[in-house]
């Protein structure tokens, strides 16, 4: 059980050392984006979900990234993470706001322009939302990194080997 949720023994102290890198920046941008949530947690954003989910969703954001960080049950939580990122990239993308959105000429009127022969859903120039930052493309990338720390696991330089990796 330990093996499938909780921490892997197969990484060497160098690859140890990146996961990290990435734990650490990413458990600090987590928990600096689930932080102001946390004010009004169950009402952050409005009407649009029901309360339990968006606190759900700071919890995951401030207490997986302060696990992320410490490197306490990492696999478990970035399941969490990577759930709550999912729902943010799709509510991105059904506020009709691109997967990337470039800064091109520094221009913020408008809803953005496309950009060279990409369609408008994945990437558009310049311009602004009025829903969140304007692209789903960070949402994306924490599920990308939740994803991955799920398969890896923490690494040698966590809680998580100190509590259960270490071999008697």
């Amino acid at each position: 059980m330990n093996e499938i949720f909780l921490f892997r023994d197969y990484l060497s102290n160098f690859n140890s050392t990146g996961v990290l890198i990435l734990r650490l920046i990413a458990g600090i941008c987590l928990l600096m984006h689930g932080l102001p949530k946390a004010a009004n947690p169950m009402n952050w954003m409005g009407d649009q979900f029901p309360g339990v989910l968006q606190l759900m969703a700071v919890l995951f954001e401030v207490v997986g990234g302060l696990a992320l960080i410490i490197g306490l049950f990492v696999p478990l939580f970035s399941i969490g993470i990577a759930i709550t990122m999912f729902v943010a990239f799709m509510v991105h993308l059904s506020s009709s706001e691109p997967i990337l959105r470039l800064t091109v000429k520094g221009s913020s009127e408008g809803i953005g322009n496309k950009f060279s022969i990409f369609p408008k859903w994945f990437v558009l120039a310049d311009g602004k939302s009025a829903f969140g930052s304007g692209s789903a493309e960070l949402a994306l990338l924490f599920l990308a990194i939740a994803i991955c720390l799920f398969f890896v696991g923490s690494g040698k330089w966590s809680i998580d080997y100190l509590l259960f990796g270490l071999k008697k």
